[in-house]
């Protein structure tokens, strides 16, 4: 499937390798874009504090010292929820667990680990948690729309196949360090990541309505909490590496079954790797079945709906503390001195 308007996207792992001391050390396009989208993020939730702290004077100066800890739980955090979700692989390849820089960052973990240790961290420095909470996460949804570009960069989080006007396609032959399947270059797929570059940025203005009219601190957490997981589990039903991911699939269409079909045809060899790539692609475009796995529910998606589930009770809970709840702003006085 080849879509005559696709976009061809411009795939960029490596920006360069360091040669030092016999070792070769990438500047990979992940690591950067997602460093760069941090430091954004950082910069912007300190402005934001400046209007929405409780101290306006210091509590830029705290979150800089909290921002180091939200990074630290996005990478744990995320890396962690990956290596769950791929733990055959891990199991039994245990060090690479540490190769960050090649990315495999399951953003639910992230977002756990950064809420987890910047709340922990918060308290320590004496911001009210909640409200530094709903600025700090505002914030991050912008740098994670940033991040979400070195998705794109490596070729990882693909989109199905597509013939829609706005689909993409990536090189063939793919550069080297590229996560894009190599059976599925130059045909047209879904832009998942721009998706959900595009998902990050609806919530971070979402989050900067909300900030402006919230009733109570933990408002913004809450609700952007619950909607990050209605959206990324809508941007699941057009993902594509479905070989790569967990969750429950189609009666006869898991990986597994999918790579015994495929070995059966000639098409894959004893690893599972697409052996015949031409003849592949050319079944695809055919309409040919049981070539890719089919996920009924992600594992995603699954997590989505329990981030729904604690968004809600989280938002309920909040909204009964009565020390958390925003005293309406006095009715302007008229020229009398009397309210208007």
């Amino acid at each position: 499937m080849t879509s005559a308007t696709a976009y061809n996207a411009r795939v960029w792992p490596e920006i360069f390798t360091l040669e030092l001391f016999g070792f070769s050390l990438p500047l990979r396009s992940f690591g950067l874009l997602v460093a760069i989208g941090f430091l954004v993020a950082l910069s912007l939730a300190q402005k934001l504090a400046v209007r929405y702290g409780a101290d306006p004077k210091r509590d830029p100066e705290r979150f800089a010292d909290v921002g180091w800890w939200i990074l630290i739980g996005v990478i744990a955090g995320g890396r962690c929820a990956f290596v769950l979700v791929n733990f055959d692989h891990y199991g039994a390849h245990p060090l690479d667990i540490l190769k960050v820089w090649e990315g495999g960052l399951v953003m639910y973990g992230g977002l756990i680990g950064a809420m987890s240790l910047g709340i922990w961290k918060a308290k320590r420095v004496g911001l009210e948690p909640w409200r530094a909470c709903d600025y700090g996460l505002t914030a991050g949804f912008l740098g994670q729309a940033i991040g979400r570009l070195g998705c794109l960069a490596v070729g990882d989080d693909y989109g199905k196949l597509s013939d829609l006007p706005w689909a993409i396609t990536f090189p063939n032959p793919l550069p080297a360090g590229s996560a894009f399947a190599p059976e599925l270059a130059g045909m047209s797929v879904h832009p998942t990541q721009p998706y959900m570059t595009l998902k990050a940025l609806s919530l971070f203005f979402i989050g900067l309505w909300l900030l402006r009219n919230k009733k109570f601190h933990g408002q913004v957490t809450a609700s952007l909490f619950a909607l990050y997981g209605l959206f990324r589990g809508f941007v699941e039903f057009f993902r594509g590496d479905d070989f790569a991911r967990g969750g429950i699939f189609k009666d006869g269409f898991a990986p597994d079954d999918i790579t015994a079909h495929l070995q059966s045809l000639g098409l894959a060899d004893p690893y599972g790797r697409i052996s015949d790539i031409p003849r592949y692609q050319e079944m695809l475009r055919e309409g040919a079945e049981k070539l890719r796995p089919e996920l009924l529910v992600s594992t995603s998606q699954m997590v989505g709906m329990v981030s729904i589930v604690l968004g809600s009770a989280l938002y309920l809970y909040l909204r009964s503390r009565k020390d958390l709840r925003i005293a309406p702003a006095p009715a302007p006085m008229s020229q009398n001195g009397a309210k208007a």
